[in-house]
């Protein structure tokens, strides 16, 4: 199997110390559920993409700085290879960024949330378990660091968690393409950083809520495990949607 994280932002060198780049990050997120699997990356903030949908089996958009409705041309770029993969029967995970820019290139509306910022670890309650969600908890503790929302999800996308501050927070869109708002990938001191560099920005309340949140258990193992369930189970189907043969 082979999976390809399209990276959407640069960690910050104030936050190398504390977090990996997003393809290591996600392969220690995923590789123990999924040994089977070769990572590799495609910058593609810096315009970088694969020469074709074809040269890998599942693609995972990272998180980013930027915000989806941002008018530059790497975003375009990024949306209209998420159509040609979904067209090609492509395993999709979206984190945050790229929670974000799957639904909105796939006819999601994203803005920024009167809500305001989320940062911290946040609660997300399961609404639908899939198959590959058995097992774990019914609501999922997870690092966010977010202003902007999938406010409405694409056509027939169905909501798998939820939370007051975060409505859409983790959606499957067919059945080979699986986002979320979350940074599962992430831990608790790159969050705590991020407070910090962003104290002015969020505010006061924000800032506080947050710092407070930060004792709470994370559920990232049990998000990677359900992740790699679904992309096994994902990349087991064909184009029609039917076992592929020997898969079953």
């Amino acid at each position: 199997m082979r999976i390809c994280v399209m990276v959407c932002g640069r960690v910050p060198e104030a936050l190398e110390d504390v977090f990996s780049p997003y393809v290591e990050s996600f392969r220690a997120l995923l590789s123990p559920y999924l040994p089977e699997a070769a990572f590799a990356g495609a910058s593609v903030i810096d315009g970088e993409f694969p020469a074709s949908v074809d040269d890998h089996d599942v693609y995972i958009f990272s998180g980013s700085p930027h915000g989806v409705y941002e008018d530059l041309e790497w975003i375009r770029a990024s949306e209209e290879f998420v159509r040609r993969a979904a067209g090609a029967g492509k395993v999709l995970v979206g984190g945050c960024f790229g929670h974000q820019l799957i639904a909105q290139a796939l006819g999601g509306e994203v803005r920024k949330s009167e809500r305001g910022w989320g940062m911290g670890v946040h609660r997300h309650a399961l609404t639908v378990r899939e198959p590959w969600m058995q097992g774990g908890p019914d609501a999922v503790n997870v690092v966010v660091s977010h202003q902007d929302q999938v406010v409405r999800p694409p056509e027939g996308a169905v909501v798998l968690a939820a939370s007051e501050f975060c409505p859409n927070a983790m959606l499957r869109i067919g059945d080979r393409i699986v986002t979320m708002q979350g940074h599962p990938e992430m831990n608790v001191p790159t969050v705590d950083r991020l407070l910090e560099m962003r104290r002015d920005r969020v505010g006061e309340a924000v800032y506080s809520e947050g710092k407070a949140s930060l004792d709470r258990p994370l559920d990232h193992a049990a998000m990677g495990r359900w992740l790699a369930g679904f992309i096994r189970a994902a990349a087991e189907l064909g184009v029609s949607g039917e076992l592929r043969a020997g898969a079953a």
